[in-house]
């Protein structure tokens, strides 16, 4: 408990030293319309209320609406309007912010007389993080991982410089659920090169939500949830997208992606909206040298049509992503002894020049989505909701073979999910709301080449309920869930031998899910949480069968068909003050897991046809996770002002009191974020200077892995960004500065520290255009 203390004291000292606020000019705006939920007509007359600002409006003859000269923060508006249920959301203001508001009829209305009081503001129990806005645009031309580094207690695991998978608090892979557009994403997560299949260039914005989630999302979800959202369909006549185009210095990084949507359409009833991004790069570069053969490319593309009127709607959404990656020919080594050297630092790295070329080994990956969602609504309170959707997961690997043709694979697998979900929302009475619910996943998986995982079959059915109660300032919700997971297998007795009798294991796993949690209001800026949650997982196939190279990851991996499902007790708390000119979110986390699978480092490097690599075994202990998730802003001067961030994880091995291997270590950040006033055509310019430091990872030892955990680091970034205006429209303009030193260093989450450094200064130019 002393690591709580002293990190409580330094969170503390943080908030209490942050009091010397300035004044700031505000120049930035809200606009938008306001519309009947259910036939789209426009209320003119209708009310904006800004309570953080004390300002207010009418919407005009055309239902639209603006106000100006806001600030740079969250607020919240209440819109109201005769004969409508009022609503109250909250804001993010970045320069010129949209926001459409649709309200519902009130039945009641012309019945009774209203009394009107302060309507409690609707939030999340459970810990959460959002990314968008102008924080969601600095990290275009990003991978998912990479991307959401930006949020406190989020690390990505990385496989070289262009393949990243996200990780809460420490766990990543199959303890993360990722919805993408709604699906549970559903790809193979067999290794720690598998990064998500998703292009982050289709989000709004994206929500994290921190701990256990198992209650409305499945079994899995022990470290959380990420939701990659789009935005509403707007159902809406006119033409409305943007083009964006983004270059990469460090890896001659092309990007060209466009959205559009409504275009042609006359009718308010249908709504539709395309998305399209092509994207190539070459080798990357640290400081002092080019890695060979770390290019990728990629196509993305999605489409959704939506159809609403009166109390139904209906969305089919479709999405195909491509990519080839590249994958780094220094973690292809031919013996034990230069594997050795490698990690010791002695093995030159492999000479490269820069090259847009991709040679073996490579992946080629296709993750394609369908997905028909629809809702009904009974009444004013109750909704109900069904989803199917399929996905199918391609991935062919292509190894460093002597004699290989140039088209022939060593591994393809083939993973198919049905997903059906139905769910009724509900509200009881004045206080009581929530939601029941039901959803099967079905899959099949096929393999071709040599062994790593065997084909499959699972089932997976699950019910739940939970309920939330709001009064006044008070929130509480409780959930409970329940799962079954049957597994079939079919594989050799022993793989590696052709002639090997088959076997047919079989697998049954089902365990309760349990959450509950509150929200108080302190203030009106200041809310309080806490939540106390249990979930579960079963060991997914690559950690019950693996056995072989894994040359993506450069590693030899090495399954048990004899560990059992994982148990996760998780207790969080914290408290948040999103609005006015000093914010903070300062959250802390417990969690006790029982039977924690993960892959730990061997005791030996092990020598195959394909080459060296280290081995990898998958194990099982009882360990306990916590952690401090910090972040705070405050004005620094005029128009400037500082954002801090803090975030760590302790996970200990309760058996033996060893730090577990490969947890992400003690991260510091702070930017100097200076708004400048716009003037003529130019609008909405800011300049922010960063600076992050990443602490060494002391607490394993250097007996628990193949190498000493790598020094600590400081790096240095820059983001400049501004709006000018060419025919009345605003263009976007922003360049962003990573690594400026140039600095020289290995991330303890890099797979490949073990045989090159990660990657050096890199400037990435971003210009939107709107349709």
């Amino acid at each position: 408990m002393l690591f709580f203390k002293h990190y409580w004291c330094l969170a503390i000292f943080i908030l209490l030293n942050i009091s010397n606020l300035y004044s700031q000019e505000c120049n930035s705006i809200i606009f938008g319309s306001i519309k009947d939920a259910n036939t789209k007509e426009v209320l003119p007359g209708a009310s904006i209320k800004l309570f953080d600002a004390k300002k207010q409006t009418i919407t005009e003859v055309d239902g639209h609406f603006h106000l100006d000269n806001l600030c740079n923060q969250i607020y919240s508006v209440e819109v109201s309007f005769i004969g409508y249920n009022s609503k109250i959301v909250k804001v993010s203001v970045r320069g010129k912010t949209e926001l459409n508001v649709n309200l519902l009829a009130d039945e009641k209305a012309l019945n009774e007389v209203v009394v009107k009081t302060e309507k409690v503001k609707e939030t999340s129990i459970q810990t959460r993080s959002v990314l968008s806005g102008v924080d969601l645009e600095q990290t275009k031309g990003l991978s998912l991982g990479e991307a959401l580094k930006k949020i406190p207690g989020l690390s990505s695991l990385q496989t070289g410089p262009s393949i990243s998978k996200p990780a809460i608090h420490g766990m990543h892979s199959n303890r993360v659920l990722i919805y993408n557009a709604g699906v549970r994403q559903e790809g193979q997560q067999w290794g720690a090169e598998h990064a998500p299949e998703i292009d982050p260039l289709i989000a709004n914005q994206i929500i994290v939500l921190k701990g256990a989630s198992a209650v409305v999302y499945g079994s899995d979800a022990i470290a959380g949830v990420i939701l990659v959202e789009p935005s509403e369909l707007n159902y809406g006549t006119g033409i409305k997208g943007d083009i964006n185009l983004i270059g990469g210095t460090n890896n001659g990084q092309g990007l060209l992606n466009f959205n559009i949507e409504n275009a042609g359409l006359k009718s308010d009833n249908w709504s539709y909206r395309a998305y399209f991004t092509s994207q190539i790069a070459g080798n990357s570069k640290t400081p002092n040298y080019y890695l060979k053969n770390t290019g990728y490319n990629q196509i993305n593309g999605a489409f959704i049509l939506g159809y609403k009127k009166g109390k139904f709607n209906t969305e089919l959404y479709a999405s195909s992503f491509n990519t080839k990656l590249g994958i780094f020919t220094g973690s292809q080594i031919g013996s034990t002894e230069d594997l050795q050297n490698s990690i010791d630092g002695i093995r030159m790295v492999p000479k490269a020049d820069f090259s847009y070329n991709i040679e073996r080994p490579y992946q080629s990956v296709s993750h394609n989505i369908i997905k028909l969602k629809s809702f009904y609504s009974l009444n004013l309170n109750n909704k109900l909701a069904f989803q199917y959707s399929f996905q199918q997961n391609n991935r062919e690997e292509f190894d460093q073979v002597r004699g290989a043709a140039d088209k022939s694979y060593q591994l393809r697998f083939e993973l198919s999910t049905h997903n059906l979900d139905l769910h009724l929302e509900h509200k009881i009475g004045k206080y009581i709301s929530g939601k029941i619910g039901t959803n099967t996943i079905y899959q099949q998986n096929f393999y071709d080449g040599r062994f790593l995982v065997p084909f499959f079959n699972s089932i997976a059915p699950g019910v739940y309920a939970i309920e939330k109660y709001t009064n006044n300032k008070f929130q509480i919700e409780a959930g409970l869930r329940y799962d079954y997971k049957y597994m079939k297998a079919r594989l050799r007795e022993n793989p590696r031998v052709q002639t090997s009798p088959e076997i047919r294991p079989e697998f049954n796993f089902s365990q309760f899910s349990a959450t509950l949690g509150t929200n108080y209001q302190l203030s009106s800026d200041l809310l309080a949480n806490a939540t106390i949650s249990k979930g579960w997982r079963p060991p997914s196939i690559n950690e019950l069968f693996s056995f072989g190279t894994h040359q993506g990851s450069g590693t030899f991996e090495i399954g048990d068909k004899n560990l059992t499902q994982e148990s996760a007790y998780n207790f969080a708390t914290g408290i948040k003050k999103e609005q006015g000119l000093f914010t903070f979110d300062v959250s802390a986390y417990y969690n006790l897991m029982n039977n924690y699978i993960y892959l730990k480092p061997g005791k030996e490097l092990v020598l195959t046809i394909r080459g060296a690599y280290p081995s990898f075994n998958y194990v099982q202990v009882d360990a306990r996770f916590s952690g401090i998730d910090l972040s705070a802003a405050a004005p620094l001067v005029k128009n400037t002002r500082l954002l801090a961030k803090y975030s760590t994880v302790r996970a200990y091995d309760r058996n033996t009191g060893k730090h577990l291997e490969f947890i992400p270590s003690d991260k510091y950040s702070l930017d100097a974020i200076w708004n400048i006033p716009g003037k003529g055509k130019i609008r909405e310019t800011s300049l922010d200077f960063g600076v992050s430091h990443t602490a060494r990872q002391n607490r394993v030892s250097q007996t628990q892995d193949y190498s000493p955990t790598p020094a600590a680091y400081t790096l240095f970034s820059f983001d400049a960004r501004t709006n000018f205006y060419i025919n009345k429209k605003p263009i976007g303009l922003s360049l962003t500065a990573l690594n400026i030193t140039n600095k020289v260093y290995r991330d303890y989450l890099n797979r490949f520290r073990y045989y090159a450094d990660d990657v050096g200064r890199n400037f990435i130019l971003r210009i939107q255009i709107p349709i």
